[in-house]
């Protein structure tokens, strides 16, 4: 789903930016374009994820990202070792941002997370000018086709209760299974959409 006229690696950090842009209230924005570049690179190269990006006239109006299995996505990262050092340099001395690490890595092995598919949608994000045309059911559609292709037929969304993107999922038919905490005192809605 990368349009071929666009060079990969600005596509990573043009998803980066527009991630930082959109959800400035994220932990994953606070990492960094670095990070996040490296991230959606190791994304895009999997054969576990897909990235789904959609441009207009050269410039990122919106993408979605999905994984079939989100235990494996920060492991990926470590086949880049210089890339990696070099985009968590910035946080190595934040222990706030090595604590939410850690607790996002507990969050995604532990026993309540590990009840539901291991397919989820982790990020869609479309650009403000672009909104309310259609552009995050395109994407949603077509992270659905990419599971549906790939034989799973339900996939978990979680986001943050006071977002407004609840009323977006729960348009799409979602069913809300449960609450959960990736971080402390945060509550988040955990849905799961049947294909």
């Amino acid at each position: 789903m990368i349009n071929k006229e666009i060079n990969r690696s600005q596509i990573y950090v043009d998803v980066a930016k527009l991630h930082i842009d959109c959800i400035k209230k994220g932990f994953l924005p606070s990492l960094g374009v670095k990070f996040l570049a490296l991230l959606y690179r190791c994304i895009d190269e999997s054969n576990f994820s897909t990235l789904i990006v959609k441009y207009k006239d050269c410039q990122l109006i919106g993408f979605v990202i999905g994984t079939l299995d989100h235990s494996k996505l920060y492991k990926k990262m470590f086949f880049y070792p210089l890339d990696l050092f070099i985009a968590l340099i910035p946080i190595v001395f934040n222990l706030k941002k090595i604590i939410k690490i850690i607790e996002i890595r507990k969050h995604m092995s532990g026993s309540k997370r590990s009840k539901y598919s291991k397919a989820e949608l982790l990020t869609i994000c479309v650009h403000p000018d672009y909104r309310q045309q259609g552009i995050a059911v395109d994407l949603y559609e077509k992270l659905s086709n990419y599971f549906r292709s790939v034989f799973v037929y339900e996939f978990v969304i979680i986001v943050g209760q006071s977002l407004k993107a609840n009323l977006f999922y729960k348009k799409r038919g979602v069913e809300l299974v449960d609450e959960i905490q990736v971080h402390p005192n945060i509550n988040s809605n955990l849905y799961i959409q049947k294909l």
